[in-house]
């Protein structure tokens, strides 16, 4: 009975933390990093004078994740700075357009987002959005009726 309330109470906290609902706020409870509203309020709590340790056990997390955001402080980071270097997708080369152009030109004109998966060794989702920002089948829709190809 006393386990089941203090269940109770800590997804109650964690609602407030995330004010979002009780089920989704437990699963982000055990994330790595902090979510922004956790970072938000650990900065609030830290500029008020509170130690690492208050701070950790108010939000359910590690002291380690707190003192990130202590050291953050002192460097004069903000809690809602934006990611400034954008990610690079391992795909992001020319060898993987040739090798897809190589199959494309095996199998007729027709491949689908599964074989891009396999022959670039990744997700199909990987694939799909990859093809999406190529903006690949837009060149080859337009030269492969000029060869007597026809696109899936």
């Amino acid at each position: 009975m006393a386990e089941e309330r203090l269940g109770m109470e800590s997804v109650v906290l964690a609602t407030e933390v995330e004010g979002g609902e009780g089920v989704s706020a437990v699963k982000t409870k055990t994330s790595r990093y902090l979510s922004k509203e956790e970072r938000r309020i650990a900065t609030e709590m830290l500029l008020g004078g509170a130690s690492i340790r208050a701070v950790s056990k108010k939000l359910h997390r590690a002291l380690s994740s707190i003192h990130k955001v202590k050291c953050d402080l002192k460097q004069g980071l903000s809690w809602n700075v934006a990611r400034t270097k954008t990610r690079k997708s391992k795909l992001d080369n020319d060898t993987c357009k040739r090798l897809i152009e190589d199959e494309l030109e095996k199998n007729d004109g027709r491949i689908t987002v599964a074989q891009i998966a396999k022959v670039l060794n990744c997700a199909p989702s990987t694939a799909h959005t990859w093809r999406k920002k190529q903006g690949f089948f837009k060149t080859w829709t337009k030269t492969l009726p000029k060869i007597g190809i026809h696109p899936v």
